[in-house]
């Protein structure tokens, strides 16, 4: 396979833009960071001002010039990060009122006649609480006065057939009423520039002229000062977290959270425009759950990703186009708020519109091995684990495949503020679960020159040199990479699509996608997702639907209390040619197409697995990928316990395994069965297999079972992360835990002792060890170990006779600098821990 041979021959593309931050310290500074990330394999970075002090001013441009120049001497490339701070659309601070977020809030009064003349005082918009808060409630504009009759049989009840506009008779902040003997509630609508306070000041992303404020103040002025290095030193733009910002927080679904909704004229005259509209209909974007409701909710939900699709996402993104540069970054994903307002963008395949691949991000410990569940976490409201493992990656592979524009390149930013818990194993664990589901470009976040320590979202990966495992950082990033490059030109293979879920939680009771991507995974059934948008497209042919190229044969919807009318009519008539499987119950005004229970599921649709297994692996991870000559698989074992074992079943023969840790192939043993090609797969914690179309005789080697020694003594010396020099060793046994004598040590164990060999053909291996090993013999280094399990071939390194072995352990910051990101988890043991075993060395 051609992308194996490159790999194999070191001339494999490179796929690794970490943040590199701009805090203003010197070219010397930022030398050193640029040296030292070329020397562990990075050879692309993602310039960001966090914040630079001179953003966009003298000292910002002689910043730029100097990278720019030090890229150019190392051969590497450049992305921008597109404002002054985090998140995008503060526009360096020069987004003018008239352009600035604006939104649409209410607040009801609960009102009895008879009184032909009520005067309500309106002096002040909100709650009065609200107003003590945010003083800018003092800008809040008058918009509308809707009255309606109280259902006095149900709890906020309304008799919604009579409402009634009675805006006209607000004057001088006094709203004059003709109450009769009934029980009302007066709805109250005002526009306020009252939302999250963190993007308070920031531009209104539904507004073409607003983001031309960003595009003038940053992109052009990028531009204007290197014009010639547009599309060969830099190469893109970086937009991190765009978002509506109407409140803080993951949970803004509307209908079910009470927030003010992002609004502006246009938003307002296309609501107008909508067939039977009335302003009437304002009280349901906030209240009610009929259907009547949900259609107004669907159709302002429909309009407001829309506009931020157009108006932010594709407008920038054309104007990147024309200047031959990609568009690249992420909107909030965070625990489903990919499909809402608040840090979403509302529909997370229009907001990825404009961008030149797909974007995601996992960070603050959003995906934590062994936790797909809802957990504890840095992150805003903790981690739902369900979404983060089943259904995040999955949505940007979608993208990435069946957005033409995207061209199969899903973006991810990971690593950045899980604190300094998270060492090289971690990240090998989180780049396997990235990689094995679609991810083939990755923003590890990040590179910090500022002094250590610094607070701000660790780990940072040079640190100074204060990081104990950056010396082994090429361990992972070469591991990275030719992975990365191995599954990208091609495509993920998958019959399955699972439609989105945003339009249904627009309208009404629903299930997250995440629930049907679960059962699917833990199949080894492959799928994507499919936006409600792509179906408008779809063609039929053969029992089989096409989006991009793209052949299903089943579409599965996740239970929906509602879907609009149009959709509705798509799936009628798609249910007529094609397999169509609603999972639970069917929408309203829907009957045909088959329904069943979520948990049946996967045997509705076994012969969609990618390979079989003689057992249920519910933590193996199967992702197949299509190149132009051959197929690609990778295997993941996803448990951090317990191995897998199974035999697996491949739909065809002519494998070959590659190892792109060791950067080597070896062949597969197995046996030619009817249909495929059978074999045992064996997969140890953290461990991952992929194979790949091919013939190599090299053979792989384990341990056998004939286990020759076990070492408990050893001579034991310590290198804090700050020292230069080793301590004196000391005798020790194994079974003595190092962690209590040195609870706050980082850096640095080194675990000396001789072993007497009369046969080569030895395998160490220690059943414990935290978390990256070096193995020396005889003073020259044979092979780190950044993950278990931790086994070392001896043979082509002993000699016979007497040998000198030295096992270091280096562990992470964690221990020693407590951060607050790391508290979320555990601190792994430090060291060797239990015995050093030595066993005869056999073919697997």
């Amino acid at each position: 396979m051609k992308r194996v041979i490159e790999n194999l021959e070191n001339k494999n593309e490179h796929y690794l833009y970490p943040f590199f931050w701009q805090k203003g310290q010197s070219n010397e500074k930022l030398k050193e960071y640029i040296d030292q990330m070329r020397e562990q394999g990075i050879y692309n970075i993602c310039i960001e001002s966090r914040p630079h002090p001179e953003f966009l001013e003298e000292g910002w441009w002689n910043t730029m010039d100097f990278l720019i120049q030090e890229a150019k001497k190392n051969d590497m490339k450049i992305w921008i990060l597109d404002d002054a701070k985090f998140p995008t659309g503060y526009a360096n601070g020069k987004v003018p009122n008239h352009l600035k977020k604006t939104y649409l809030d209410y607040y009801r009064f609960d009102l009895v006649g008879p009184n032909p003349y009520a005067e309500m005082n309106l002096s002040l918009f909100c709650d009065m609480r609200e107003a003590m808060k945010d003083k800018r409630h003092q800008h809040d504009q008058f918009f509308k006065a809707i009255l309606v009759e109280k259902d006095m049989l149900l709890q906020e009840g309304l008799k919604e057939d009579t409402a009634i506009d009675v805006s006209e008779g607000f004057k001088d902040h006094i709203l004059h009423l003709n109450l009769e003997n009934k029980h009302y509630s007066l709805f109250v609508f005002y526009t306020t520039i009252c939302g999250e306070e963190a993007t308070q000041d920031y531009l209104d992303p539904m507004n073409k002229e607003a983001t031309q404020i960003l595009i003038n103040e940053v992109y052009e002025k990028h531009f204007n000062h290197y014009k010639d290095e547009f599309g060969k030193t830099i190469i893109g733009f970086f937009s991190d977290e765009p978002r509506f910002g109407n409140i803080k927080g993951t949970t803004a679904s509307i209908g079910r959270e009470k927030m003010p909704l992002p609004w502006n004229d246009e938003v307002y005259q296309k609501l107008q425009n909508i067939k039977g509209y009335q302003d009437t209909d304002l009280i349901f974007l906030f209240t009610s759950k009929s259907t009547k409701a949900s259609q107004i909710r669907f159709n302002y939900m429909n309009i407001v990703s829309q506009l931020y699709s157009q108006n932010f996402s594709q407008y920038i993104g054309d104007w990147c186009s024309q200047r031959h540069v990609d568009y690249v970054g992420h909107t909030i994903e965070d625990n489903g708020a990919h499909a809402r307002l608040g840090y979403g963008a509302g529909h997370f395949f229009r907001a990825m519109a404009g961008q030149s691949m797909a974007g995601i991000d996992i960070i603050g410990g959003q995906v934590i091995p062994g936790m797909d569940y809802q957990h504890d976490a840095f992150s805003t409201g903790g981690s739902n684990g369900e979404f983060y493992h089943y259904a995040l990656v999955k949505l940007g592979a979608s993208l990435a495949k069946l957005d033409p524009s995207k061209q199969g390149k899903l973006m991810c930013e990971a690593f950045g503020a899980y604190g300094w818990v998270e060492g090289l194993k971690m990240m090998k664990w989180i780049t396997d679960h990235m990689l094995s589901h679609g991810v083939n470009v990755i923003v590890p976040h990040a590179f910090d020159p500022a002094d250590f320590p610094d607070w701000d979202c660790p780990p940072h990966f040079y640190a100074h040199g204060n990081n104990p495992q950056y010396p082994y950082f090429h361990k992972w990033s070469l591991y990275a990479d030719r992975l990365c490059h191995l599954f990208s030109g091609g495509y993920h293979k998958a019959s399955v699509g699972v439609l989105y879920h945003a339009f249904a939680e627009w309208s009404g009771d629903y299930m997250p996608i995440e629930k049907v991507l679960k059962e699917l995974q833990q199949r080894q059934i492959s799928c994507d997702i499919i936006s409600e948008d792509y179906l408008n497209d779809t063609t039929i042919s053969n029992h089989q639907y096409c989006i991009n190229g793209y052949h299903y044969d089943v579409l599965v919807i996740p239970y929906a209390q509602r879907l609009p009318q149009l959709l509705i009519e798509k799936l009628k008539e798609l249910s007529q040619s094609i397999k169509v499987i609603f999972i639970n119950d069917y929408p309203e005004n829907m009957s045909s197409g088959e329904m069943i229970s979520l948990s049946c599921l996967s045997e509705e649709l076994k012969d969609y697995s990618v390979v079989k297994t003689s057992s249920f692996e519910k933590d193996l991870v199967v992702y197949s990928y299509q190149q132009a000559d051959g197929i690609i698989y990778m295997f993941y074992n996803e448990n951090i316990t317990d191995s897998i074992r199974s035999t697996v079943t491949l739909h065809d023969a002519n494998y070959m395994i590659y190892d792109a840790y060791q950067n080597k192939s070896y062949s597969l043993n197995g046996n030619k069965v009817d249909g495929g090609f059978e074999f045992t797969l064996t997969l140890h914690p953290y461990q991952s297999l992929v194979l790949v179309n091919g013939q190599c005789y090299d053979k792989i080697y384990t341990k056998s079972s004939n286990q020759l020694e076990n070492i408990d003594k050893v001579k034991v010396s310590f290198r804090e992360y700050n020292q230069k020099d080793y301590s004196q060793p000391i005798d020790m046994s194994l079974n003595h835990y190092l962690g209590y004598d040195y609870p706050r040590f980082s850096g640095n164990i080194k675990y000396a002792f001789d072993i007497d060999c009369q046969d080569k053909d030895i395998v160490l291996v220690l059943k414990e060890a935290y978390e990256i090993v070096e193995l020396i013999v005889n003073g020259e280094s044979v092979e780190t170990l950044i993950t278990p399990p931790y086994e070392y071939d001896l043979s082509t390194c002993l000699n016979l006779g007497t040998n000198h072995i030295e096992l270091i352990t280096t562990n992470n910051l964690s221990r020693n600098q407590r951060d607050s990101f790391s508290r979320h988890l555990a601190l792994e043991p430090l060291g060797i821990i239990g015995s050093i075993e030595l066993y005869k060395k056999e073919e697997d």
